[in-house]
């Protein structure tokens, strides 16, 4: 799975930056795929051992609860998507759109809800 997000994430991506009329696949995918990927490699869901992924400056902080995780790629994703609002032509290039929004919580809410499953 953790593959399979990846590749939609880097699929999506490439075709909005190559400005593809895509559909789903330009307007959503990179949306939907990445916060998801991004919660299971920093909760280190992808390893055996489940080790924590150790970011630059923060360390382990961001993955080391489901709930953290969660928030925390919400909220840069809620940041990013209200920049693309009030600078469309900014560093990051888009429209506002809520179904951006709809489709974080979607893929958020997936892995939070394996990740509790399976924590115990």
């Amino acid at each position: 799975m953790y593959w399979l997000l990846f590749c939609g994430w880097v699929l999506g991506a490439a075709l909005f930056m190559a400005r593809v009329n895509g559909g789903f696949f330009t307007n959503w995918l990179s949306d939907l795929t990445f916060p998801a990927w991004f919660y299971i490699h920093i909760r280190g869901l992808e390893t055996s051992d489940r080790r924590k992924a150790r970011l630059l400056i923060v360390g382990d902080w961001f993955g080391r609860s489901p709930e953290r995780a969660l928030v925390s790629i919400f909220l840069v994703g809620i940041v990013s998507e209200v920049m693309t609002y009030f600078w469309p032509t900014g560093i990051i290039h888009g429209r506002f759109d809520l179904l951006d929004i709809l489709a974080y919580v979607v893929g958020l809410i997936v892995c939070y809800y394996f990740d509790k499953k399976n924590e115990y």
